[in-house]
């Protein structure tokens, strides 16, 4: 075998190595696709994911290939809200300006779903309440809490 096609035929391994083994997010590291079992039926109540720490996200880059990444969320009188702090927005964030569409991971299950910034100012606030009821904010970012911007979630049929 002439040494381009095996160069070829390493590169192809390797990507389909590394897109194999790095699909699920961990932690703080992003991966690609997420797998669990379609859900079929709309969401309108979302207190099932009310205990739940951590749930993951999968957002679609302009250049096709899925990011995905752990993120916090609280329920809020049946609605469900993910949220993201700091100066910069995150990647999934950026990818949501282009595309509001994506798929959460939540207790095996994938929910596709729209997600829509939250603007009003009485809303932020009772966010903040519930993100630091659910989550040791103090313990996680010290005295000095970042600033957070919500998203609310909305399924998709």
């Amino acid at each position: 075998m002439k040494a381009p096609m095996r160069r070829l035929i390493s590169i192809v391994l390797t990507i389909t190595a590394m897109t194999a083994l790095a699909c699920q997010p961990e932690d703080e590291s992003p991966g690609l696709w997420l797998r669990g079992e379609l859900a079929t039926e709309r969401v309108d109540d979302w207190a099932f994911a009310r205990d739940i720490e951590e749930i993951f996200i999968e957002t679609r880059p302009w250049y096709g290939i899925p990011h995905s990444t752990t993120i916090w969320c609280v329920e809020l009188a049946g609605g469900l809200y993910v949220g993201s702090y700091g100066d910069e927005k995150k990647t999934w964030e950026m990818n949501i300006a282009s595309d509001s569409r994506a798929e959460l991971a939540i207790g095996g299950k994938l929910y596709p779903v729209t997600l829509t910034p939250v603007a009003l100012p009485a809303s932020i606030a009772a966010l903040d309440v519930a993100y630091a009821q659910k989550y040791d904010m103090a313990d996680v970012f010290g005295d000095e809490l970042p600033k957070w911007w919500y998203y609310r979630v909305s399924s998709v049929p």
